[in-house]
Protein backbone atom coordinates (compact mmCIF):
# COMPACT_ATOMS: atom_id res chain seq x y z
CA UNK A 1 0.00 0.00 0.00
CA UNK A 2 1.26 2.94 -1.07
CA UNK A 3 2.26 5.79 2.30
CA UNK A 4 0.59 9.39 2.54
CA UNK A 5 3.05 11.55 0.91
CA UNK A 6 2.44 14.00 3.30
CA UNK A 7 3.08 11.68 6.29
CA UNK A 8 6.57 10.57 4.81
CA UNK A 9 7.39 14.24 4.07
CA UNK A 10 6.16 15.25 8.13
CA UNK A 11 3.56 17.69 6.74
CA UNK A 12 0.30 18.96 6.96
CA UNK A 13 -1.78 18.78 3.55
CA UNK A 14 -2.39 22.03 3.89
CA UNK A 15 1.25 23.19 3.78
CA UNK A 16 2.77 25.47 1.15
CA UNK A 17 5.45 25.09 -1.96
CA UNK A 18 7.78 26.59 0.54
CA UNK A 19 6.87 24.53 3.42
CA UNK A 20 6.66 21.05 1.56
CA UNK A 21 10.40 21.95 0.00
CA UNK A 22 11.89 22.64 3.13
CA UNK A 23 10.95 19.35 4.31
CA UNK A 24 11.57 17.49 1.34
CA UNK A 25 15.40 18.53 1.50
CA UNK A 26 16.03 18.47 5.08
CA UNK A 27 14.74 14.59 4.79
CA UNK A 28 16.99 14.35 1.68
CA UNK A 29 19.79 15.68 3.24
CA UNK A 30 19.57 13.56 6.23
CA UNK A 31 19.14 10.31 4.81
CA UNK A 32 22.07 10.87 1.68
CA UNK A 33 24.59 10.96 4.74
CA UNK A 34 22.89 7.74 6.21
CA UNK A 35 23.00 5.79 3.00
CA UNK A 36 26.39 5.14 2.93
CA UNK A 37 26.17 3.57 6.32
CA UNK A 38 27.03 -0.82 6.46
CA UNK A 39 24.28 -3.08 6.38
CA UNK A 40 20.54 -2.33 7.44
CA UNK A 41 21.18 1.03 8.28
CA UNK A 42 22.77 2.00 4.71
CA UNK A 43 19.59 -0.23 2.83
CA UNK A 44 17.18 1.75 5.09
CA UNK A 45 18.47 5.02 4.15
CA UNK A 46 18.37 3.95 0.37
CA UNK A 47 14.87 3.09 0.59
CA UNK A 48 13.88 6.14 2.46
CA UNK A 49 15.28 8.41 -0.22
CA UNK A 50 13.08 7.12 -2.92
CA UNK A 51 9.95 7.12 -0.72
CA UNK A 52 11.02 10.93 0.20
CA UNK A 53 11.46 11.66 -3.67
CA UNK A 54 8.07 10.05 -4.59
CA UNK A 55 6.56 11.89 -1.86
CA UNK A 56 7.38 15.33 -3.14
CA UNK A 57 6.89 14.65 -6.69
CA UNK A 58 3.26 13.66 -5.46
CA UNK A 59 2.69 16.41 -3.16
CA UNK A 60 4.11 19.27 -6.23
CA UNK A 61 1.49 17.84 -8.21
CA UNK A 62 -1.47 18.62 -5.69
CA UNK A 63 -0.30 22.02 -5.34
CA UNK A 64 0.08 22.63 -8.66
CA UNK A 65 -3.45 21.27 -9.04
CA UNK A 66 -5.00 23.66 -6.59
CA UNK A 67 -3.06 26.72 -8.08
CA UNK A 68 -5.98 28.24 -10.51
CA UNK A 69 -4.33 30.91 -12.42
CA UNK A 70 -6.33 34.33 -13.95
CA UNK A 71 -7.10 34.17 -17.73
CA UNK A 72 -6.05 30.56 -18.37
CA UNK A 73 -9.32 29.47 -17.61
CA UNK A 74 -7.49 26.18 -15.78
CA UNK A 75 -4.86 25.48 -13.56
CA UNK A 76 -1.13 24.13 -13.86
CA UNK A 77 -2.52 20.98 -13.12
CA UNK A 78 -4.51 21.17 -16.36
CA UNK A 79 -1.21 22.17 -17.91
CA UNK A 80 0.57 19.11 -16.67
CA UNK A 81 -2.15 16.90 -17.64
CA UNK A 82 -1.87 17.77 -20.65
CA UNK A 83 1.98 17.64 -21.03
CA UNK A 84 1.76 14.76 -19.42
CA UNK A 85 -0.99 13.29 -22.46
CA UNK A 86 1.10 15.01 -25.43
CA UNK A 87 -1.41 16.87 -25.55
CA UNK A 88 0.91 19.57 -26.36
CA UNK A 89 -0.93 22.25 -28.67
CA UNK A 90 -3.66 22.20 -25.78
CA UNK A 91 -1.17 22.43 -22.86
CA UNK A 92 1.10 25.80 -24.89
CA UNK A 93 -3.04 27.31 -25.38
CA UNK A 94 -3.94 27.27 -21.62
CA UNK A 95 -0.31 28.34 -21.04
CA UNK A 96 -0.51 31.58 -23.67
CA UNK A 97 -3.65 32.77 -21.53
CA UNK A 98 -1.93 33.01 -18.38
CA UNK A 99 -1.62 36.96 -18.08
CA UNK A 100 0.82 36.66 -15.17
CA UNK A 101 3.99 34.87 -15.83
CA UNK A 102 5.85 34.17 -12.64
CA UNK A 103 8.71 31.26 -12.30
CA UNK A 104 6.03 28.76 -12.89
CA UNK A 105 5.10 29.80 -16.04
CA UNK A 106 8.62 29.50 -17.85
CA UNK A 107 8.97 26.37 -15.41
CA UNK A 108 5.97 24.84 -17.81
CA UNK A 109 6.97 26.50 -20.76
CA UNK A 110 10.18 25.03 -20.62
CA UNK A 111 8.28 21.55 -19.98
CA UNK A 112 6.60 22.21 -23.05
CA UNK A 113 9.26 22.54 -25.45
CA UNK A 114 11.63 19.83 -24.04
CA UNK A 115 8.12 17.80 -24.74
CA UNK A 116 8.83 19.09 -28.49
CA UNK A 117 12.77 18.45 -27.93
CA UNK A 118 13.38 22.18 -28.62
CA UNK A 119 15.87 22.07 -25.74
CA UNK A 120 17.85 25.26 -25.85
CA UNK A 121 14.33 26.87 -25.80
CA UNK A 122 13.74 24.87 -22.67
CA UNK A 123 16.93 25.73 -21.04
CA UNK A 124 16.43 29.56 -21.46
CA UNK A 125 13.08 29.38 -19.89
CA UNK A 126 14.03 27.24 -16.99
CA UNK A 127 17.17 30.04 -16.37
CA UNK A 128 14.00 32.48 -16.28
CA UNK A 129 12.65 30.57 -13.87
CA UNK A 130 15.46 30.57 -12.22
CA UNK A 131 16.55 34.06 -12.12
CA UNK A 132 12.54 34.83 -10.74
CA UNK A 133 12.95 31.80 -8.00
CA UNK A 134 16.67 30.72 -7.75
CA UNK A 135 16.55 28.43 -4.87
CA UNK A 136 13.39 26.39 -6.03
CA UNK A 137 14.16 22.45 -5.73
CA UNK A 138 11.88 21.61 -8.59
CA UNK A 139 13.68 23.86 -11.45
CA UNK A 140 17.03 22.89 -10.00
CA UNK A 141 16.16 19.47 -10.58
CA UNK A 142 14.82 19.95 -14.22
CA UNK A 143 18.00 22.56 -15.20
CA UNK A 144 20.32 19.88 -13.87
CA UNK A 145 17.95 16.83 -15.92
CA UNK A 146 18.04 19.12 -19.11
CA UNK A 147 22.09 19.92 -19.05
CA UNK A 148 22.56 15.85 -19.21
CA UNK A 149 20.47 15.61 -21.85
CA UNK A 150 22.12 18.43 -23.99
CA UNK A 151 25.72 17.55 -22.80
CA UNK A 152 24.52 13.43 -24.23
CA UNK A 153 23.15 15.32 -27.63
CA UNK A 154 25.91 17.30 -28.31
CA UNK A 155 28.52 14.49 -27.67
CA UNK A 156 26.22 11.78 -30.02
CA UNK A 157 26.74 14.76 -32.54
CA UNK A 158 30.11 15.42 -32.58
CA UNK A 159 29.80 18.65 -29.94
CA UNK A 160 26.68 20.38 -32.37
CA UNK A 161 23.22 21.10 -31.33
CA UNK A 162 19.92 21.28 -33.50
CA UNK A 163 16.52 22.71 -32.51
CA UNK A 164 13.45 20.89 -34.06
CA UNK A 165 15.33 19.62 -36.89
CA UNK A 166 17.40 22.28 -38.21
CA UNK A 167 21.07 21.60 -38.32
CA UNK A 168 24.27 23.24 -39.56
CA UNK A 169 24.11 22.89 -43.72
CA UNK A 170 27.56 20.81 -43.54
CA UNK A 171 26.29 18.27 -41.38
CA UNK A 172 26.04 14.97 -42.47
CA UNK A 173 29.68 15.85 -45.11
CA UNK A 174 32.78 13.71 -44.53
CA UNK A 175 35.38 15.92 -43.38
CA UNK A 176 37.40 15.61 -47.14
CA UNK A 177 34.36 17.16 -48.40
CA UNK A 178 34.21 19.94 -45.67
CA UNK A 179 37.93 21.12 -46.70
CA UNK A 180 36.98 21.15 -50.49
CA UNK A 181 34.11 23.36 -50.13
CA UNK A 182 36.63 25.51 -47.50
CA UNK A 183 39.17 25.02 -50.65
CA UNK A 184 36.81 26.50 -53.04
CA UNK A 185 35.36 29.12 -51.15
CA UNK A 186 38.79 30.29 -50.49
CA UNK A 187 39.80 30.26 -54.13
CA UNK A 188 36.39 31.84 -55.49
CA UNK A 189 37.16 35.23 -52.34
CA UNK A 190 40.56 35.53 -53.95
CA UNK A 191 39.79 35.84 -57.50
CA UNK A 192 36.84 38.26 -56.87
CA UNK A 193 39.49 40.44 -54.76
CA UNK A 194 41.73 40.31 -57.49
CA UNK A 195 39.08 41.61 -59.85
CA UNK A 196 38.34 44.39 -58.04
CA UNK A 197 41.83 45.70 -57.67
CA UNK A 198 42.50 45.27 -61.43
CA UNK A 199 39.15 47.68 -62.02
CA UNK A 200 41.36 49.95 -59.87
CA UNK A 201 44.37 49.47 -61.37
CA UNK A 202 46.25 47.28 -58.91
CA UNK A 203 46.82 43.50 -59.80
CA UNK A 204 46.47 41.18 -56.16
CA UNK A 205 47.58 38.19 -58.43
CA UNK A 206 50.17 38.87 -61.13
CA UNK A 207 49.17 35.22 -62.80
CA UNK A 208 45.48 35.74 -63.57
Amino acid sequence: MQKDPYVVLGVARDATQDQIERAYIELRDRYQSERFAEGAAGAHAARMLAEIEDAYNACMEDRLRDVHVSGGGGSYGDILQAIKENRLERAQEMLDGIEHRDAEWHYYQAAIYHKRNWNVESQKQLDIALTLDPSNEKYLKAKDNLRRVLETGAQQQGGSQTRAGYSRPDDGASSTERNANACCNTCSTLICCDCCCECMGGDLIPCC
